[in-house]
């Protein structure tokens, strides 16, 4: 039985839902708030793994029973594990691409964009909170780590994450830039995981720092998000939401810290 933890289809949390939903796969879907830390409580599926992986909050995959977490290893698994149309190149090379991507993405990218997501919506949503209520439920998160990464949201100002993140993306965003404009995906000819992969990350910067992704700075991105937008995999995924503020939902990612 394939169970898909999920919440608000961005960021890690749209990536299974695309994958699945380009493979045709079935399964039982749990939508959950991280933001109200519905992942702590009795009963969410939990390993010593997808407690400590440096997503933290979810999505959660659950295959007869075996947890799988992070969002990129759970789009590998999809890739391998199911039928329907293939979403891993066949050469060695274009595989070498997409595992290059996957760590580009998590590494540089997904940290920034968390950064500037929870900075310009999650700590207003949580600062309205009452403040008691809002310290002790922090306050009881484990391990410490994980605790420190949702404090660090409250902590830190709007013009501090932008200046951070704006530092950060430069770099990646003229290599994706690069790549596609030299061929269709990012792979190369090939539609694979490592487009929905990095469209799950892009697809929240043309809002939160349209100075870096628009269609006169960064022509083939724009491009790339127009594509993607277009498959009917990504337009299901994306009408899963319940709230109809998918690109308003983010939870603290990778810290950026660990890897400048």
């Amino acid at each position: 039985m394939l169970e898909l933890y999920h919440w608000e289809p961005n960021i890690f949390f749209l990536k299974p839902l695309v994958a699945l939903a380009e493979k045709g796969e079935p399964y039982t879907a749990h939508y959950f708030d991280p933001t109200s830390f519905q992942q702590f409580e009795a009963g969410f599926p939990a390993t010593v793994e997808s407690r400590l992986h440096l997503e933290r909050e979810g999505p959660v995959l659950v295959d007869d029973g075996t947890v799988i977490a992070s969002s990129f290893f759970m789009l590998e698994y999809i890739a391998e594990a199911f039928a329907g149309p293939a979403l891993m190149p066949q050469t060695p090379y274009g595989r070498y691409l997409v595992h290059a991507w996957g760590q580009t993405i998590a590494l540089s990218v997904a940290s920034a964009v968390s950064m500037l997501g929870c900075a310009r919506h999650l700590a207003p949503a949580l600062r309205s909170r009452p403040s008691k209520d809002l310290q002790a439920r922090l306050a009881s998160i484990e391990p410490l780590e994980r605790r420190l990464a949702w404090t660090a949201v409250l902590d830190r100002s709007e013009a501090d994450a932008a200046a951070a993140a704006r530092g950060q993306l430069a770099a990646p965003l003229r290599r994706i830039e690069a790549a596609l404009g030299s061929h269709p995906w990012l792979a190369g000819v090939e539609y694979s995981i490592a487009d929905i992969d990095a469209f799950a990350m892009l697809a929240p910067l043309p809002e939160l720092a349209p100075d870096l992704v628009n269609a006169g700075v960064t022509p083939h991105i724009a491009a790339f998000l127009v594509r993607m937008q277009a498959r009917p995999a990504v337009r299901a995924a994306l009408a899963l939401t319940r709230t109809g503020r998918p690109g308003h939902a983010f939870v603290p990612g990778p810290e950026s810290s660990r890897w400048g």
